[in-house]
């Protein structure tokens, strides 16, 4: 047996933050970890697809074609601020989505 600190005597101390991270695991491992991530993307998909039609497109067109805001405008004949309006809205309704069904699994 050997400790951890012995491990990383002659390495940097990024190095052996490092190796004791890895050492100690990975909480992206971790199964339970993993089955959350898994349900709250179910839930967050199934939230965006009950959007309506022009905050579904506008979510869509930042958050998976990474336009911005004046960019999405023009796509849609709107104003930026229009378009900002519309993505705090879909942002709002996804978050009381997200909420509620997590406390449900809970």
């Amino acid at each position: 047996l050997i400790s951890k600190e012995a491990l990383g005597k002659n390495l940097s101390e990024e190095e052996r933050v490092n190796l004791i991270e890895s050492l100690s695991g990975s909480r992206k491992m971790d199964p339970s970890f993993l089955l959350k991530a898994k349900q709250i993307k179910e839930v967050t998909a199934k939230a965006i697809d009950q959007l309506p039609e022009k905050e579904r497109l506008v979510v869509s067109l930042y958050y998976y074609e990474e336009l911005t805001m004046k960019e999405i405008g023009k796509v849609l004949d709107i104003t930026e601020s229009r378009i900002s309006q519309i993505h705090t809205r879909a942002i709002l309704r996804l978050r009381g989505k997200l909420k509620k069904a997590l406390e449900v699994e809970d």
